[in-house]
């Protein structure tokens, strides 16, 4: 991950980049960029526990593919996280009217106890979209305003303990198995780095980027070249869509062997809209949502 000060710069050069593409509203991107810079401020700031101190996997375990800490119990900082909430509840309660309104609702929610933070908590890091779906029905104007809030704020202590879980493996070893080497969860973007191309993924949960092959899915490791297919888009040089046929999934790969410019995947992944829209006409899916619950 890029230090908080690079980031910050580089966020607000995408951010811009996104407004000319004109994808989303103006003033969503706005709010984005305020929770994501606040979100780089609390990374360093999170308190999660030691990596000596966190129970893991043993090494014969994850050498066959278990994560290191499953996601329903991976470690986050329960302190930090709620006050981020209210802090970001507070942006969205200013940004439009539709997620004023469910914001409104969430907010009378949290304050008649109706809304348990802590099972909301709970049910992200269970990937529990059971859970959030019954929130989605009482906030119609913006169904995914709560499972956004809750990620947004459990993100950046959960970054912080990946960063020191980081330790207990060796993230540029080639991982050959579908999922995040430290959570266990689906990636969500991908990249080409260095001259040789090596892939990394960008897990969708923990946001760890990891080694892993090449040419196979990165779900269901397919690895039979007449059942991957590409797609680009004129609109996003150096970006493209991976596709498998056997799983019918799909993940944009950078490619920044070419590309004059650094890595923010989960702006990156706003910034290539454009090949989302191409993959859901191939009739491709994603395994999971963007960071910003769409």
């Amino acid at each position: 991950m890029l230090e908080a000060q690079k980031a910050q710069e580089l966020l607000v050069k995408k951010i811009d980049a996104c407004k000319k593409r004109g994808f989303l509203p103006a003033e969503l991107l706005d709010l984005i960029e305020k929770i994501y810079a606040r979100q780089l401020e609390a990374r360093e700031l999170a308190k999660t526990p030691s990596a000596e101190t966190m129970q893991t996997a043993d090494a014969l375990q994850h050498s066959q593919g278990a994560p290191l800490i499953e996601r329903s119990r991976f470690p986050f900082d329960r302190e930090q996280a709620a006050s981020l909430f209210t802090e970001f509840l507070g942006l969205v309660a200013d940004c439009s009217p539709a997620l004023a309104e469910a914001a409104a609702v969430v907010s009378k929610a949290v304050a008649d106890t109706s809304l348990d933070l802590d099972k909301a908590m709970q049910a992200h890091l269970n990937g529990d979209e059971g859970f959030f779906s019954t929130w989605a029905e009482a906030t119609p104007s913006a169904p995914r305003i709560l499972p956004m809030l809750v990620q947004a704020a459990m993100t950046p202590s959960l970054e912080h303990a990946a960063t020191i879980l980081e330790a207990r493996t060796d993230l540029g070893k080639t991982w050959s198995h579908g999922h995040c080497p430290l959570c266990g969860s689906m990636p969500i973007m991908s990249d080409l780095r260095e001259k040789e191309g090596f892939r990394y993924n960008i897990c969708g949960f923990c946001h760890a980027e990891y080694h892993v092959a090449r040419l196979q899915c990165p779900f269901c490791l397919e690895k039979d070249a007449a059942k991957l297919e590409y797609y680009e888009a004129k609109e996003e040089p150096g970006v493209r869509i991976n596709a498998c046929k056997t799983c019918k999934m799909y993940i944009k790969q950078t490619d920044y062997r070419n590309l004059d410019r650094r890595a923010l995947p989960l702006i990156d992944d706003l910034e290539s809209l454009a090949l989302d829209i191409v993959a859901r006409d191939k009739k491709y899916k994603r395994p999971s949502l963007s960071a910003w619950g769409f």
